[in-house]
């Protein structure tokens, strides 16, 4: 419960109302107080498959299955507008996967959503814990000051890929997950987002930029920022 109050905390310092994406075959007793926590605060509950699968190891209705179980098992937290986010980013290898995706998604009434800032925060996560662990806590700040190194690098880049590309700035969507890192360390990333002059807005009124209806000119297997799928890259 450690980490859900923390990251909470960050959150409400700055006045973000963020969107969490859950796992259902993760829910159980012992995490369900870490949801009522999280839409307590008022933040949004996502579905992020039941099972964490890769999109394109799964057929049509395995899909749906992934989509319906977490549907139904995130009950008690999700309100109004449903969304959904793929695992991996991944949405599909071919143009038949994809839209067999989306039919099922809206049939499902979910909306998807992709990022824009894209990154691997996660990585910096285990070896942090591991440093934690062995009470090396010099260790452990360095690795806590290359993940921020990280996330500001890549928000940059994203930043300058939408004006070169776009010729202007998107309503970006950040990846971020629920772990020790952002715990300790999130409210620090959120303070220099601020000072450079980035303001938070809902997942609702991020969608709304033109760049989540244009089209998805990507088609294979990896997982993209909606930059470059847009781009086709």
């Amino acid at each position: 419960m450690k980490i859900i109050r923390d990251v909470n905390a960050a959150l409400k310092t700055h006045d973000i109302i963020a969107t969490g994406f859950a796992i259902g075959n993760q829910i159980n007793e012992e995490t369900a107080p870490v949801m009522d926590a999280f839409a307590n605060a008022g933040h949004t509950v996502g579905n992020h498959s039941w099972s964490h699968p890769d999109y394109d190891t799964l057929t049509r209705w395995a899909f749906r299955r992934e989509v319906r179980r977490t549907d139904r098992a995130l009950k008690p937290w999700m309100q109004g507008q449903k969304y959904y986010r793929f695992p991996f980013l991944r949405e599909g290898k071919t143009e038949k996967a994809k839209r067999a995706a989306e039919n099922v998604l809206k049939n499902q009434g979910y909306e998807n959503v992709p990022v824009t800032i894209d990154n691997d925060e996660w990585r910096f996560n285990s070896d942090y814990v591991d440093a934690l662990d062995m009470g090396d806590q010099r260790e452990a700040q360095h690795i806590a000051t290359a993940y921020l190194e990280h996330m500001k690098e890549r928000t940059a880049y994203f930043q300058a890929l939408s004006q070169k590309a776009l010729g202007r700035d998107v309503s970006h969507i950040l990846l971020l997950h629920m772990n020790k890192i952002n715990a300790d360390h999130l409210d620090d990333l959120l303070a220099w987002y601020d000072t450079n002059g980035w303001t938070f807005i809902t997942v609702e009124q991020a969608l709304r930029d033109p760049l989540f209806t244009a089209p998805d000119l990507y088609t294979g297997p990896r997982g993209l920022s909606q930059i470059e799928r847009v781009l086709g890259e």
